[in-house]
């Protein structure tokens, strides 16, 4: 029996995590590699994410499998890191790490470049910091309509008058 799957062939959730009472569960959602007293080692799925080129490599390396992954994905706790009363970091939280991270090293690959002579990349890094960079469309901005909205009274009022035109005639 494999540690993902059940005899049956479902992808397991709560059962790859040693925080849902699986000793035999081959992960732990702490930041870091755990080993407990039994001498059991469980390995770190942020730690994995953190350490992964991106979101599907994570998948690939922890489960073999991005349908499994996409079926995690899913699992309110797992977004969040609240199990058992316990809160860990999630996974919501693990890709707003891995966004500050991908920020932080093309920082880095700019500042090298910039180091080297590289005057396109300063200007880049400077509209970066001074939050200049604006997306604009192409073409004509599109002219907006105003909508009419009526109120409740005319509704109202519109609807009295039908009723005393059909009941009084």
């Amino acid at each position: 029996m494999s540690k993902l799957k059940g005899s049956n062939g479902v992808m397991f959730t709560q059962g790859l995590f040693y925080e849902y009472n699986n000793p035999d569960a081959p992960f732990t959602l702490r930041p870091e590699d755990y080993t407990s007293r039994k001498g059991n080692t469980y390995v770190s799925f942020a730690r994995v994410y953190r350490e992964s080129v991106d979101e599907y490599d994570a998948a690939m390396t922890l489960l073999n499998s991005w349908v499994h992954w996409q079926k995690l994905c899913k699992e309110k706790w797992f977004q969040t890191g609240a199990v058992n009363g316990s809160t860990f970091t999630g996974l919501n939280d693990w890709r707003e790490e891995k966004e500050k991270a991908n920020e932080s090293a093309a920082k880095r690959v700019l500042l090298d470049a910039i180091a080297d002579g590289d005057t396109q990349s300063a200007w880049k890094l400077y509209d970066k910091v001074t939050k200049k960079e604006v997306t604009k469309g192409a073409g004509r901005p599109e002219k907006k309509i105003p909508t009419i909205k009526t109120g409740n009274v005319s509704n109202i009022a519109e609807e009295i008058r039908k009723r005393t035109l059909v009941n009084g005639s």
